[in-house]
């Protein structure tokens, strides 16, 4: 697996610099050749990039040396190309990085030239590095990736097999949560409804549409008169767009009722797939009033659940998201799982009590630490994606051996290192 990682790592562009080493031979493939200054400057690199794990011998490097020239070969003989300008931009973003990091194009020039090189020859290296690596994800995308699958089949199977082998679920903590939407009261409903028919008497009347939308839209498009431009189908609510595509130019729409309020829409233009209306909205939007009196009821249901009231039960009565019907349970948790928004609420309590009051945007929530879920096995469902990753891996890694294996014995390869 060592190697076939090796082989993926996209390159570190660190800056490194020439030794003076003996110019001999120490590998053949086919054609090319490694010299023992390139492996000694790639040995450099790898101990730069932390790549070079205890008891990595030179003889290891050399090897990963030669199925990188394999893979390059391979790779060329199969006429892959790479976009030239793409690795132009790669590179020199790099060197800009290098750059800023000492301050000046000309205090790395003399870093540069300290290490015996130009600024030139770091970029024709860089363009051979990352053109090289590019050539190497393209053929093992294809040679590799591309031939291996995992089934739903391979999984199970391994999970079973190996169940008694596998790490267990560590001890959890349950959470739970009831979320009190701040809505609008049927009287604010009312007075709304009210308000949209009291501007559509006007529009009746024969007011100037864009003026009223001026005067009464709760829309940003009010500032200019409620256009809306030109849209096609797809782009504004489904109920919104039902009535505006069946109108026709002049023609203005009842009173339309969405997520957002309610609509009164004109007609301006059309053609075979667009259509320009203006509109007028008037918001459903919760008062001062709605929120105070939200407030006052979440407040109760707390001092509910601090007088020892059963979470779960008064979570599937009071609660509006989806896991009142679960009693509020929203999961299981370690400390550093809990949900980022209520993470330092979560954090302030233990197991058996309840979090304060917290409101986020127009909702109120109590979360509570229920009880502690002991140390288990996982579940399949719960490993999956994890069991997919690595069967997924060990495929490639065979793949990969079986392909390094065919290129070396169809190629001629060489090793003079000793």
């Amino acid at each position: 697996m060592k190697r076939l990682i090796y082989i993926l790592l996209l390159i570190s562009l660190s800056c490194f610099a020439y030794s003076e080493v003996i110019e001999r031979i120490v590998a053949k493939v086919g054609s090319d050749i490694i010299l023992q200054s390139e492996f000694e400057n790639h040995r450099k690199q790898l101990e730069q990039m932390g790549q070079l794990p205890e008891g990595t011998t030179d003889l290891d490097i050399l090897n990963d040396m030669v199925e990188s020239k394999l893979i390059i070969q391979s790779a060329k003989d199969k006429d892959y190309e790479v976009d030239e300008f793409r690795i132009r931009q790669m590179v020199n973003s790099q060197i800009d990085v290098q750059i800023n990091r000492f301050g000046s194009e000309s205090a790395f020039r003399r870093e540069l030239s300290n290490a015996g090189m130009t600024l030139s020859q770091l970029r024709s290296f860089y363009e051979e590095m990352i053109r090289e690596q590019r050539l190497r994800e393209m053929i093992i995308q294809n040679e590799i990736k591309s031939k291996v699958n995992v089934s739903d089949i391979d999984i199970e199977e391994y999970y079973y097999e190996n169940f008694d082998d596998l790490p267990l679920r560590p001890e959890k903590i349950e959470i739970g949560l009831i979320r009190v939407d701040i809505k609008p009261t049927d009287s604010t409903l009312k007075a709304v409804r009210k308000e949209i028919n009291r501007i559509y008497d006007r529009v009746r009347e024969g007011k100037d549409f864009a003026e009223l939308a001026r005067e009464y839209s709760d829309c940003p498009s009010s500032s200019i008169g409620g256009d809306l431009g030109f849209f096609g189908r797809g782009t504004m609510l489904r109920e919104f767009e039902d009535v505006a595509f069946s109108l026709k130019p002049g023609e203005i729409s009842g009173i339309i009722e969405s997520s957002f309020g309610y609509h009164i829409i004109k007609m301006e233009e059309k053609d075979e797939e667009d259509i320009r209306v203006r509109h007028i909205l008037k918001m459903i939007k919760p008062t001062e009033e709605d929120i105070s009196s939200t407030v006052e009821i979440v407040k109760g249901i707390h001092e509910e659940l601090m007088q020892g009231a059963d979470f779960y039960e008064i979570a599937k009565k009071y609660s509006d998201d989806p896991s009142a019907e679960e009693g509020g349970i929203i999961g299981e948790y370690s400390a550093d799982e809990y949900p980022e928004s209520f993470k330092e609420y979560l954090d302030r309590i233990d197991v058996g009590e309840i979090t304060e009051i917290i409101r986020e945007e127009m909702s109120l929530f109590i979360l509570s630490k229920n009880k502690f879920v002991a140390e288990r096995p996982f579940l399949l469902d719960e490993v999956k994606e994890e069991l997919k990753e690595y069967l997924l891996m060990h495929k490639q890694v065979d793949q990969f051996g079986k392909w390094i294996k065919e290129l070396k014995d169809n190629s001629y390869v060489e090793i003079l290192l000793y």
